[in-house]
C-alpha cells in the first residue's frame, strides 16, 4: 500500500485502490503511526515552494519545509524505516558562477529562504542518515512542468492570456534564462536512480536536462501553442521578483551516469504543458 500525504490538486490523482491519501499537515505525521507501520521507503516530497509568497511571509518555508523534514525524519526514526527519497531544489545553489552546475560545486547561497530551507532539510537528512543507519537519495530539480501544474511562469502566462489574450506582462526583461524538466523524466529519475546500487549513506543528484531557454522565448513558444500574438510588457529588472535567480542550468551528468536520461528538451516540456493545460491531453 502507498502513503501520501496531500494537497487538493493531487485529489484528482488518487484512483488506485492500493494507494491511501491522508489530508493532514505533515508536522502531524507522528499520529499515523499505526497506520503507516508498513512503510519500508518514504517519498518526501511535501513543500511550501512559492518563492514570492515566502518573501512576505519569511516563516513559512521555516514552519513547513524545514519542521516538515524534520517531522518526517522522527517517524523514519521511530518506525525503524530506512530509505527515504527527497525532492530537493536547484534554489540551494543560489547565484553561482559555475554553469552548467554540479553537485559538488563549493560555497553554495541560496538567496531565497525556499533555497534555505532546502539546504537546511538536506542538512538534517544527512545527519540522520550517518546517525541512524538511514540511506537517502536526495534531488536537487530544475524547474519542474507537464501535467497537474498549477502554478509557475507556464501556468501564469496561460492564465493571463486567458484573461487578456492582447497582453503577456512579463516579470524582469525577459532574458532570465532557466531550464525547464517535464514532470515525466523526474519521476522517471526519482524511482530510476534509488535503485541504482551505491554504498553512500546520502547521495545527491541533479535532475534536469540539458537545454535552457529565455523567458522571452518560453513567452513565444506558450503564444505559439495558444495561437495568440499579444503585445509583450515587462517589469524590468533582470529577474522576476526577490529571490529569483537571472540564469539557471545544472549539470546532470551525475544522473545519467546510473543510466537515466531526461526524455524530454527543454522547449518540448513546455510546449507539452501548455497542451495539457489547453485541454488535458499532453503528445
Amino acid at each position: 500500500m502507498a502513503y501520501k500525504f496531500g494537497s487538493n490538486i493531487t485529489k484528482t490523482m488518487c484512483t488506485s485502490k492500493k494507494f491511501l491519501m491522508i489530508w493532514d499537515d505533515i508536522n502531524k505525521i507522528e499520529k499515523y503511526n499505526n497506520r503507516l507501520n508498513e512503510v519500508d521507503m518514504v517519498y518526501h516530497l511535501g513543500a511550501s515552494a512559492d518563492i514570492r509568497k515566502s518573501y512576505d511571509n519569511p516563516t513559512m518555508d521555516l514552519n513547513n519545509n524545514v519542521m516538515g523534514t524534520s517531522a518526517v525524519l522522527e517517524f523514519m526514526r521511530k518506525n525503524d524505516v530506512h530509505k527515504l527519497v527527497f525532492a530537493s531544489s536547484s534554489s540551494v545553489y543560489g547565484e553561482t558562477l559555475i554553469t552548467p552546475t554540479p553537485e559538488s560545486v563549493e560555497n553554495i547561497r541560496p538567496i531565497s529562504l525556499y533555497g534555505a530551507s532546502k539546504l537546511a532539510n538536506e542538512a538534517f537528512i544527512n545527519s540522520y542518515c550517518h546517525l541512524y543507519g538511514m540511506k537517502a537519495w536526495m534531488f536537487r530539480f530544475a524547474n519542474v512542468v507537464g501535467k497537474y501544474m498549477h502554478r509557475g511562469v507556464i501556468y501564469d502566462f496561460y492564465q493571463k492570456l486567458q484573461d487578456n489574450p492582447k497582453e503577456l506582462y512579463i516579470l524582469g526583461d525577459g532574458k532570465q534564462e532557466k531550464s525547464f524538466f517535464d514532470v515525466d523524466d523526474c519521476i522517471n529519475g526519482m524511482i530510476t536512480i534509488p535503485k541504482h546500487k551505491t554504498n553512500k549513506k546520502s547521495d545527491v543528484f541533479n535532475l534536469g536536462n540539458n537545454s535552457t531557454i529565455t523567458v522571452k522565448k518560453l513567452a513565444d513558444i506558450v503564444c505559439d501553442e495558444l495561437n495568440l500574438r499579444p503585445k509583450y510588457i515587462y517589469s524590468g529588472g533582470d529577474r522576476g521578483w526577490p529571490g529569483d535567480t537571472p540564469y539557471t542550468i545544472l549539470s546532470i551528468e551525475k544522473a545519467r551516469n546510473t543510466g537515466w536520461e531526461p526524455q524530454y528538451t527543454c522547449e518540448e516540456s513546455i510546449r507539452r504543458t501548455i497542451q495539457y493545460l489547453s485541454n488535458g491531453k499532453m503528445k
